[in-house]
């Protein structure tokens, strides 16, 4: 599977500009007739002009279990506006990706204010659903922070009242132009007051818990040093904390003839500056991950290559590199399981690298990479042998007890926003390892990028990407991972423009200080000045 390959995969669930714009209205105006079959429910959902939401979007609505697992899509049957499907037997929520005016594309959750859905609920309004089960979600977490001490600012309190007072006008509206048009108002203030209470309630436990000098803010290192000075100036500036490529393919093209050369010359200027190396990735089953040699071993001998490969690099640089990404996406991506190892052999090749990973440098931090951390691809994935999401990999792992220290997470502009980005962090914070992001970039431009592996940057976020608001997504998502303990790096992928995410770097291609680079820097200094 190609990186452009993966990219379209990204395009089809989630971080992606391919979604139409939505809304919501109260009455049944479809036309589609009721499916033949039985016990089928009916799920409604409008455009923000009222209009009934095209099918193709409205295919991307799946269900969730309670503990936020996506479920296999039972057949359905899907017309402009309305969708028709077999429920689950057990209570369930839903995912509606809406573009709500004022605010963005983004996945909108309803979860009947957290007891799920069953057949008796049905036919359910998704836009009056979600903009119900956003506020209640908001006010919930509010209500456990004030627990701990926090004090919500009264404009976020005069949101979430506002959003009420839109979603009574939407409820009691007579006709769906007016009752979307409500409704939309509704989520455009309940996703506002969420982003704005997850914000406040960082800042509230940054000023708490004071300057973090360990936390790493890091960075891929992969034009050093052809790029130049100007790129390793930039650099050294911003972060202490640096991903060297690993990558099996083009690490040892020729089967016995590794190329450490670059790699040795990396932590050579890393170790001179004092910024903390780490190794990206050690087992990996994209094609960029696999050598032409290697690809069609049999899986015991590929199995023993990758058990020398691993030992013989951590061995080599010992304490000199002590973090390693130890395993990449090995949890049913399909563009990362191009062998197709089943989840059984997944498992095996996460516990042989994590083994000898710390054979080769018994004092390895040792992470686990995953990636889709909300496991849209489920949905989507078989029914008789259901996809295993990241989080359900890593309780696997953990419950066959594969010896790892360190969560990793790839988080790539997701389609969601900053409140439901904090629920997830919570969520896998349960697991009760440290996280480390590992992959994150979100564009700074509309405009194609010719230069990179997908050209169109995908995601609407308060509004079409600019420096500014990259700068503010930026600010945001790392003042709210500064702001938990459990998170222990953040690492932005490529620091200038022309590397994977279009327009993603924090630099211009010429090396010139985008807002977003100026931000960060500047929440370093502020934060830094905690601990004086």
């Amino acid at each position: 599977m190609t990186a452009i390959d993966r990219r379209q995969f990204l395009t089809l669930t989630g971080g992606t500009a391919a979604l139409l714009a939505l809304g919501s209205s109260r009455p049944d105006t479809s036309r589609a007739e009721v499916p033949t079959g039985t016990d089928q429910i009916k799920l409604q959902a409008w455009t923000s002009a009222g209009k009934p939401i095209p099918a193709k979007v409205f295919n991307q609505t799946f269900f969730l279990t309670l503990e936020d697992e996506p479920m296999p899509n039972p057949p359905r049957q899907v017309n402009s506006g309305v969708l028709w499907t077999t429920p689950p037997s057990v209570p369930f929520a839903i995912v509606l990706y809406l573009a709500v005016k004022g605010f963005g594309k983004v996945a909108l959750y309803a979860d009947n204010q957290g007891r799920g859905y069953t057949p008796t609920d049905f036919p359910l309004n998704l836009n009056l659903a979600c903009a119900e089960s956003r506020i209640h979600r908001v006010r919930t977490a509010i209500s456990t922070w004030q627990q701990q001490g926090f004090q919500c600012p009264p404009a976020i309190t005069e949101q979430l009242q506002q959003a009420e007072a839109y979603l009574r006008q939407a409820q009691a509206a007579a006709n769906p132009k007016a009752m979307a048009a409500f409704a939309n108002d509704s989520l455009r203030e309940g996703l506002w007051a969420g982003e704005s209470a997850v914000f406040a309630h960082a800042q509230h436990q940054i000023h708490q818990r004071g300057h973090r000098p360990e936390f790493l803010f890091g960075c891929n290192f992969f034009r050093h040093p052809t790029a130049g000075a100007e790129y390793d100036r930039r650099f050294k500036q911003l972060f202490n904390f640096a991903t060297l490529p690993f990558y099996w393919r083009s690490f040892e093209p020729e089967a016995g003839k590794p190329n450490f050369a670059q790699t040795d010359e990396m932590v050579n200027w890393l170790e001179a500056e004092g910024i903390t190396p780490k190794g990206h990735p050690l087992v990996w089953f994209h094609g960029a991950g696999l050598p032409v040699w290697a690809k069609d071993k049999p899986y015991e001998e590929l199995k023993d290559l990758l058990r020398q490969r691993v030992g013989e690099i951590t061995g080599r640089y010992c304490d000199r590199i002590p973090y390693y990404d130890i395993i990449n996406e090995a949890h049913d991506i399909d563009w990362a399981n191009t062998l197709n190892f089943s989840a059984e052999q997944q498992r095996e090749m996460t516990q042989l690298a994590a083994l000898a990973t710390s054979g080769g440098h018994p004092k390895a931090q040792r992470i686990i990479n995953t990636c889709c951390q909300w496991a849209e691809y489920i949905a989507r994935g078989p029914h008789q042998i259901p996809l295993q999401s990241a989080y359900q990999y890593l309780q696997t792992c953990l419950k066959t007890d594969i010896p790892f220290e360190i969560i990793g997470m790839q988080l790539y502009y997701p389609n969601q926003d900053m409140f439901e980005i904090n629920r997830l962090l919570e969520r896998f914070s349960q697991l009760g390892k440290p996280i480390h992001i590992t992959e994150l970039g979100v564009s700074s431009n509309t405009t194609r990028a010719e230069n990179t592996p997908f050209p169109d940057p995908p995601g609407l976020w308060h509004g079409p990407w600019n420096e500014n608001i990259q700068a503010d997504w930026v600010e945001q998502f790392y003042t709210l991972c500064y702001s938990k303990s459990y998170i222990q790096a953040v690492t932005w992928w490529d620091l200038a423009d022309g590397g994977f995410w279009p327009h993603g770097g924090l630099l211009r291609s010429d090396f010139s200080a985008k807002l977003a680079y100026l931000r960060l820097n500047t929440l370093q200094k502020r934060w830094l000045a905690l601990g004086a």
